[in-house]
Parts: structure tokens; sequence; C-alpha cells
């Protein structure tokens, strides 16, 4: 079974070096904020005198579309899919799919145009 595990905390502490007038800031993974300015102290000898946190990181996304795209020299058509006007570019790679870019939606309702790589079907498509 897939059994959730909360993500860790962290801080960021923050110190001036007088010796050498640095600033110094890290960012440092710890339970509460005084684990973390111990922790601080023990890997920089400096105590801190800013400590900002906890925050949660967001977990990385892993992007799905990290291919490259290879276009045909056809000119981009428009095109109807899911109730958008789009200007559809064709693509070689992969063969019968093309590269869609929103428009305006066709029932003129208030809604942004969805995100990121959009790959489709040519079969989803329809042409006017």
């Amino acid at each position: 079974m897939n059994k959730r595990v909360p993500r860790p905390v962290f801080f960021v502490c923050s110190a001036i070096n007088m010796e050498k007038t640095d600033v110094i800031s890290k960012v440092i993974q710890a339970i509460s904020q005084n684990e973390a300015a111990s922790l601080f102290f023990e890997q920089t000898g400096v105590k801190a005198t800013a400590i900002h946190g906890p925050f949660r990181p967001k977990k990385a996304q892993v992007i799905e579309n990290t291919r490259s795209l290879k276009f045909t020299n056809e000119p981009p058509k428009q095109a109807f899919y899911n109730d958008w006007e789009v200007n559809a570019f064709f693509l070689r790679e992969p063969e019968g799919h093309s590269y869609l870019i929103f428009i305006k939606r066709v029932d003129d309702k208030k809604q942004s145009p969805p995100q990121g790589t959009v790959i489709v079907p040519i079969s989803d498509l329809r042409f006017p």
C-alpha cells in the first residue's frame, strides 16, 4: 500500500559574520526553530539573527512533455477542439497529432484556456 509520509519542515536561518563581513544564509531541515538555530550554529559557528519558517517546499512535478516537437511544413489550420477555437500545428512526430494554440471559447463562456503543451490526435479536431 501507499502510505503518505509528511513532507519535511525547513527553516531559513540568516546571520552576519562580523569577522569576514559576510552574510550567511542556510535552509535547514528541522522540527522546530530552536533545533534549526542550534544546527545553524553547529554548521557555521555563528548565531542566527533571523529565522524564517517553517515551510514545506512543494513536491517536484515531473514534466510529461520533455520531448522535442517536430512540425510539418504545413501552415497551421483553424479548428475546433472541446468547445475551443484553436490553431492546429501539424506534427511530424508523433505522426497524426497536432499541437494546439487556444484562441477563444466557441460558447463565449469565461474560462481560461488549458495550460501547458496540448498535443492531440488530428481525429479529435473538427475543421470548419
